[in-house]
């Protein structure tokens, strides 16, 4: 029996971001000025090990960053963050991923474009071969869909095989994520956005929508734990020992920057979980650091070194 002496294991994406703050998001065609602007690392997959390895999980990453400098200022970042980087290989005459973030200053809302770059290069031979290693030893694996889509499932595979509690973030959205990719795992994360996709509602505005969405998702996939973020109005979530629905509301603040929230909320539940901490007790806690993360700038610098 291999020894579980890692948290939290993260196989998943490394992106730049490049952020430009201003009044509203501009239309289509149209050129505004901003306010302000910084670059800061992110990535769904790296957002996640470092909000995890901020709080004292111990982490590790498996994923791929490019030979330029983005990919070496982010390489000594997370090893800074105390993120085992041994699963991080460099791509040879690939750029590093980059997000182009424009956030809106009024309520902090935000629209991204994703070049990929090195995460695309992420295979599922990589995983079996140099990902095997960390999962077996992980307590808690993550994975999301910033990477290609049979890596991920590669990633699943591979925790179920050695008894890892596995949390799937379907972020960035997908409407026919493979079937076998949720036997696979224990607890479900999505977002708004992401359940109208993967469930065809063509609205998901409310908590009582999010609870519609639960429900088709327990009636097509066969998850353990469901849940839904509902950034402001919280989170809804279906456990499989309580046999129910559950509503746990946000904590209301003016909200600054909610770029990389939802990261700060997977990262915070793994990191709680690893603990052994009760599915709602975990949420709760994450859905107060998520809240917390969105009262200052920047993805990463964002994310709370506590829990609150």
């Amino acid at each position: 029996m291999t020894e579980k002496d890692l948290d939290v294991v993260v196989v998943g994406s490394i992106i730049m971001d490049l952020i430009s703050y201003s009044s509203r998001i501009p239309k289509l065609g149209e050129t505004i000025e901003g306010m302000d602007f910084m670059t800061g690392f992110g990535g769904k997959g790296a957002n996640q090990c470092v909000a995890a390895a901020r709080l004292g999980a111990k982490c590790a990453f498996v994923g791929k960053i490019g030979d330029d400098d983005n990919g070496q200022r982010y390489y000594a970042q997370l090893r800074k963050e105390g993120i085992n980087v041994e699963g991080i290989h460099i791509e040879k005459g690939k750029p590093t991923g980059v997000a182009t973030i424009l956030v809106q200053e009024t309520d902090g809302q935000n629209i991204i474009v994703i070049v990929p770059g090195a995460n695309k290069m992420v295979t599922p031979v990589y995983i079996r071969e140099h990902g095997e290693q960390f999962i077996k030893r992980a307590k808690v694996v993550i994975v999301q869909l910033e990477i290609p889509i049979e890596s991920t499932l590669a990633a699943l595979e591979l925790s179920k095989k050695y008894g890892a509690l596995t949390i799937f973030n379907t972020a960035p959205g997908l409407s026919n994520i493979p079937r076998e990719m949720f036997s696979l795992t224990d607890i479900l994360c999505l977002n708004e956005t992401e359940t109208q996709l993967v469930t065809g509602i063509p609205n998901v505005t409310s908590t009582t929508d999010a609870e519609v969405g639960i429900k088709m998702l327990l009636d097509s996939f066969p998850c353990k734990s469901i849940i839904v973020t509902m950034g402001s109005q919280g989170s809804v979530f279906w456990d499989d020992d309580g046999k129910k629905v559950s509503v746990i509301g946000a904590e209301k603040v003016k909200a600054v920057d909610t770029t990389g929230a939802g990261d700060c909320f997977v990262g915070t539940l793994a990191f709680c979980l690893a603990n052994q901490d009760s599915l709602e007790s975990a949420i709760k806690q994450a859905t107060a650091n998520a809240s917390d993360s969105v009262l200052r700038k920047g993805t990463q610098s964002s994310f709370p070194s506590k829990l609150l």
